[in-house]
């Protein structure tokens, strides 16, 4: 009897660059980060999708709402109902690039939103050897983010089919989303504890923006005692994404002079 074994490969796109299995650089998502807005020309984005590989490729592409756990994971529910993805599926040829236009749909929006744009390929046989099968699934997701508007009411000028964004294009896409209000100053550090050998601290973002945690420091006070933290001192919480409203938890080196006795006060600020 033939066994059957599927394995999923996902492709993380969430912080403007991509993080990617050896196995998995067939497949280029690009913009992997964007933000839209509800209505104009900003309401929608064209992507691109190359298949590198030299087989053809079964792609379904979707739309999911994005929360933050303390632990950096996400909680998703569906969200095409609030977006036009077009086409929503396709089958990209070997070598091949398909254009996949996403647009707005769901109304105004307050404060920003956070969605993931992904690709996720339809299982296909890779190899077959005695009585096992393997079938390998490779997604791509991506960061997409809706944005309150900027007072421009005109209706949504549909970019044609002929259009394909440049690369220089993508890459302004990219950097203008992750172009926040927040900055690490308006983080509040909500706790400070020994854990083990390292030290752990909860990060509240209060904002309607996310951050990227980019040339960031800690400052922790205790009394007139002070210690600044920066660059690799700062653990996992350097480079990472803080959604607005949403509490992380960051684990980095124990530093010298840390007294776990006495109670501690921290401070982000930007700089290195």
């Amino acid at each position: 009897m033939q066994t059957a074994r599927t394995f999923s490969l996902p492709l993380f796109a969430a912080l403007g660059f991509a993080t990617l299995a050896p196995a998995a650089y067939a497949f280029q998502l690009s913009p992997v980060v964007a933000a839209l807005e509800p209505t104009g020309p900003k309401a929608e984005q064209v992507y691109l999708l190359t298949n590198s590989s030299q087989k053809p490729a079964a792609i379904q592409f979707d739309v999911t709402t994005r929360q933050q756990r303390s632990d950096g994971s996400e909680t998703r529910q569906a969200a095409n109902n609030h977006f036009s993805v077009q086409p929503s599926q396709v089958v990209i040829p070997a070598g091949g690039t398909q254009k996949v236009k996403v647009k707005w749909q769901g109304g105004n929006v307050s404060r920003e939103q956070a969605y993931r744009f992904i690709a996720k390929q339809v299982p296909v046989k890779l190899e077959q050897g005695g009585d096992i099968s393997i079938n390998v699934v490779m997604t791509m997701e991506g960061a997409l983010y809706v944005k309150p508007g900027t007072g421009n009411s005109a209706p949504a000028a549909s970019k044609g089919d002929d259009y394909t964004p440049t690369r220089e294009e993508m890459a302004a896409t990219e950097a203008a989303a992750n172009q926040t209000s927040t900055t690490p100053a308006m983080l509040q550090v909500q706790d400070i504890r020994k854990q083990g050998q390292y030290l752990v601290i909860s990060v509240h973002n209060p904002a309607q923006e996310h951050i990227i945690l980019n040339a960031t420091r800690l400052q922790l006070k205790a009394g007139i005692k002070t210690l600044n933290l920066s660059g690799q001192q700062l653990g996992n919480l350097q480079g990472q994404n803080l959604l607005g409203g949403a509490t992380r938890h960051f684990q980095m080196p124990l530093p010298a002079g840390f007294d776990e006795r006495v109670q501690w006060q921290g401070q982000l600020a930007a700089g290195r």
